[in-house]
């Protein structure tokens, strides 16, 4: 019972109880309204038609009491005359009315319009040519205003001018209550007006079920995807308002899902972050532990040994800068908000650095490195510190996956977008499938998971690094053939 005590009290706040409430309140007014409206034009009509019926009826009176107005307005002749119609039609009172409309003969039971005035403007209207019924006037005896019929007259001796007036208004309202009573056609229209409202009453109400179902269907999508159904999705059958709102849903729910697996990747990549970074820290520090213990330990240790010792520190030194330098630049990516530092600068004398930075490295390794530039190449435009890190990843990948005998290039080439720069190696190459991956953060090639080198980082530095300067990153590989990583850089204004 109280279960659906509940569902009663949800459907009454419902967004249906409401629009529904409104609808049936609106319904029922406007049907007041329009019944209201029928009535009175309706008991116009009878008013036109009662008037149209009886606009003569005064001119014949008129005829019939003459003898009688001719000794006076007032005479007993003519009070005669009228007590002898009035008999005839009960509902019917008549008046004499002088040229300016004012009653000088009442001859109604209660003689209550002595004296009082009609609108002339309304009795020449009347008499005038073709006049727009119903004509309407106010009873000498008052009352609302009324038809009536009218028609000139001359009294007395003296032929005087004046009106005799025929006020219809209580046989009109007694005829149009009779119809009211008894015409078939005002019961058929009073019937087929509540059948027309209660048709109305049930098709709002059902097409308002109807509309407001797919609100409740987006409803129930919405608190799916708050308890955590993010896969929830609204079907978008039409293309109006509500459909409009339903496709905005499934874009947010979408874009929501989306992120929300951006998260859980990222996290994902995180922790391989710190697993990797632990490895790739703990194998160096291992290493200068070790050397360093046995330089300690041994009171003699020979010049060779010594140097070997130091040569390994040195290269576990070296490899962990290159680490931390890494996750600095990551770091300086993932800022977002900090604006590039644009400069212009020569890309040459950038590349004949990086080349002197990494030729010892190069020796040691027996692979040629060189820069294949052409003369009096322009300056460009971009984050000279950025660029330094990207071509310094670039040069340093290629080293690591050249073997002794091989050839590293770094070509500068001038074309109308600007400068071309490639890193080229003649190294192990990339499986054709690997290569859409290589610019991902964290991964490793099997390659490189198998030699126990890199982080997963450098790439994905060079690919930031070019979508924060709006540059295309191209990289051409296949296994066994060779490298080449290029990429654009804008030349400098003026």
């Amino acid at each position: 019972m109280s279960a659906l005590l509940r569902r009663v009290g949800r459907l009454g706040r419902s967004l249906y109880a409401r629009i529904a409430v409104v609808y049936l309140t609106s319904l029922l007014l406007l049907s007041v309204a329009a019944a209201w409206i029928a009535i009175s034009q309706f008991d116009q009509l009878g008013r036109e038609l009662q008037q149209r019926q009886e606009i003569d009826l005064a001119d014949n009176l008129a005829r019939v009491m003459r003898p009688g107005l001719r000794d006076g307005a007032d005479s007993d002749a003519a009070r005669q005359i009228a007590r002898h119609i009035a008999s005839i039609n009960p509902s019917l009172s008549l008046y004499v009315l002088d040229a300016e409309g004012a009653v000088i003969a009442d001859f109604t039971a209660s003689a209550c319009g002595q004296g009082r005035r009609v609108d002339r403007d309304a009795l020449e209207t009347l008499l005038g040519e073709a006049p727009m019924l119903p004509v309407l006037a106010t009873s000498p005896c008052g009352g609302r205003p009324g038809v009536f019929s009218v028609a000139r007259i001359a009294y007395g001796e003296a032929r005087h001018p004046g009106y005799l007036y025929a006020d219809l208004n209580r046989a009109s309202h007694a005829s149009m209550v009779a119809m009211l009573r008894t015409s078939s056609i005002t019961r058929t229209l009073i019937a087929a007006g509540l059948l027309a409202l209660l048709i109305s009453g049930i098709f709002g109400l059902v097409w308002f079920a109807l509309l407001t179902r797919r609100f409740s269907q987006l409803t129930t999508a919405v608190q799916r995807f708050a308890e955590g159904d993010y896969g929830e999705r609204v079907a978008v059958p039409r293309d109006d308002e509500i459909g409009r709102l339903a496709g905005a849903f499934n874009d947010m729910a979408g874009t929501l899902e989306a992120q929300l697996a951006a998260l859980r990747e990222t996290d994902r990549q995180r922790r391989e972050l710190v697993a990797n970074l632990s490895h790739d820290f703990r194998t160096p520090l291992t290493s200068l532990r070790g050397y360093v213990e046995q330089l300690l330990e041994r009171d003699e240790v020979s010049p060779g040994e010594r140097r070997r010792a130091l040569s390994a520190i040195l290269d576990n030194a070296d490899r962990l800068t290159r680490l931390a330098q890494q996750l600095s630049t990551q770091a300086r990516l993932d800022a977002y908000d900090r604006p590039l530092q644009c400069e212009p600068f020569s890309l040459v004398e950038l590349a004949h650095d990086i080349v002197g930075k990494f030729q010892h490295q190069a020796r040691q390794s027996g692979v040629v490195l060189e820069v294949v530039v052409e003369p009096s190449l322009p300056w460009v435009a971009a984050d000279l510190g950025l660029i330094d890190r990207a071509l310094s990843n670039l040069v340093e990948n290629a080293l690591h996956a050249t073997p002794a005998g091989g050839r590293v290039r770094l070509e500068l080439e001038a074309v109308a977008e600007g400068v071309r720069l490639a890193v080229v190696d003649s190294g192990i190459g990339i499986a054709t499938e690997e290569v859409p991956l290589v610019t991902q953060r964290f991964y490793r090639t099997r390659g490189s998971q198998a030699r126990g080198e890199g982080s997963g980082l450098g790439l994905s530095i060079v690919r930031e690094i070019c979508e924060r300067h709006g540059m295309t990153l191209s990289i051409d590989s296949r296994q066994g053939g060779g490298t080449r990583v290029s990429l654009l850089l804008p030349y400098a204004l003026g």
